[in-house]
């Protein structure tokens, strides 16, 4: 098959405006007073918090709508965070979240919006996911507090109609366990997003590579999913070219960082769509990774994904449209690209050498025993768990990822 071949697709996606380039966060102040909201929640950690060059940056471009920074979220991304901007959103009067720094904070706001249409209170909360296991969006869209993040990691969380949250509920014993949930809808959606590459580098730089991974891999995993269209394609090409140039100089020169987050613009664009999500294969083995031993996934990425693609190759998936993308394939005509073929085999592997090569710039380590926390006792444990991933549901067509081929790659990988 030619990387060129183009399915039949259906592409239905509706971002929010996407306000790219230095200075931009200028713009959010204008955003919000075009919307007719007046108040605005900023949702963050406690260390963005104490970033005061952002800070300073988010608090000048929102002006006199700024009610009040909440520095309440945790990377743990606890249900109980969320209900606490609820609380203080409705002591505000807040009509505008405004989440600052990485996915977990984004999670949390979105979550709380959810939260705070529906009127839920956090015990109600943790019901419901005790019994359905999940949170429901509310019956009418337009009962969500809009969103407006302003991220600072590269992990690309933000174009997205989802969001996870950790839950702690009733285990029917008498006591209680953290389960993983979620809530997603397309009126989730944010309303505005702003990607400013100055406020990118007030992120501590291991912050910054870690999350790299996760966001350069949305793009890699978008080339060879089951619902791949011509549109993310395209922008998934066109993020690894940037990502693949920038990612490594982005700490040290100012034109690479703004290569790196347009990519990262790109690696997110159509892939987490109502029913059409395309991070499949590397992404469950980070949700693995993390449920076994607790890791941030890019840390799981940087050391796995280069065994997952050859595992895929190697089961016959085609990897033509990744390969093309890092300028490793054959061109259209030049050659047989069946995934069979010693060229295309040549091609992927080129590609995953590349993604090696970006992941020992970034000085992400290059197996899981190099990983803290991790040890060989477990991976059987992260197997399980990433054999039963619900993202696998996006895989290629034709592949199936079973707990002993998990265990395979783990293997391979530590």
């Amino acid at each position: 098959m030619s990387d060129l071949d183009t399915p039949p697709f259906a592409f239905d996606y509706d971002p929010g405006a996407i306000h790219y380039g230095r200075g931009r966060i200028a713009d959010i102040g204008d955003a919000l007073a075009g919307r007719g909201l007046d108040t605005a929640l900023v949702v963050c950690g406690s260390n963005v918090a104490g970033n005061a060059a952002l800070m300073d940056a988010v608090g000048d471009g929102l002006g006199d709508r700024l009610a009040e920074v909440f520095a309440g979220t945790t990377p743990d991304k606890r249900l109980r965070e969320a209900a606490r901007a609820v609380e203080r959103a409705d002591d505000l009067g807040a009509d505008a979240f405004v989440p600052v720094g990485g996915g977990s904070s984004l999670d949390v706001a979105t979550v709380a919006s959810v939260l705070r249409a529906r009127g839920l209170s956090l015990s109600d909360a943790r019901s419901e996911v005790a019994e359905t296991g999940g949170i429901s969006t509310p019956d009418d869209p337009d009962a969500v507090t809009p969103l407006f993040p302003v991220p600072t990691t590269l992990a690309g969380a933000d174009l997205s109609v989802i969001a996870g949250i950790a839950a702690e509920v009733a285990d029917g014993e008498g006591g209680s366990e953290v389960v993983s949930t979620g809530v997603g809808g397309r009126e989730l959606m944010p309303e505005a997003l702003f990607y400013d590459p100055a406020l990118f580098e007030t992120t501590p730089e291991g912050v910054l590579a870690g999350s790299a991974m996760n966001g350069f891999d949305k793009a890699v995993e978008s080339l060879y999913s089951r619902n791949r269209t011509a549109v993310t394609d395209a922008t998934a090409t066109r993020a690894i070219r940037l990502l693949t140039d920038g990612l490594p100089e982005m700490t040290d020169d100012p034109t690479a960082m703004d290569r790196t987050v347009a990519g990262i613009v790109l690696a997110q664009y159509g892939v987490s769509r109502p029913g059409a999500m395309t991070l499949n294969v590397i992404h469950a083995f980070g949700h693995g990774l993390r449920d076994a031993f607790g890791i941030q996934q890019g840390l799981a990425h940087a050391a796995v994904a280069p065994h997952a693609l050859r595992a895929m190759a190697d089961a016959g998936v085609d990897l033509s449209a990744l390969a093309a993308a890092f300028d490793g394939g054959v061109g259209a005509g030049d050659g047989d690209r069946s995934a069979g073929s010693d060229a295309a085999g040549d091609a992927v592997e080129e590609a995953i050498a590349e993604i090696e090569r970006v992941r020992d710039a970034l000085g992400l380590p290059a197996s899981l025993s190099a990983v803290e926390g991790v040890e060989e006792v477990g991976l059987d444990e992260a197997a399980r768990a990433t054999a039963a991933d619900s993202l696998l549901s996006y895989a290629p067509e034709g592949y199936e990822l079973t707990e002993a081929d998990a265990r395979a790659v783990l293997a391979a990988a530590y």
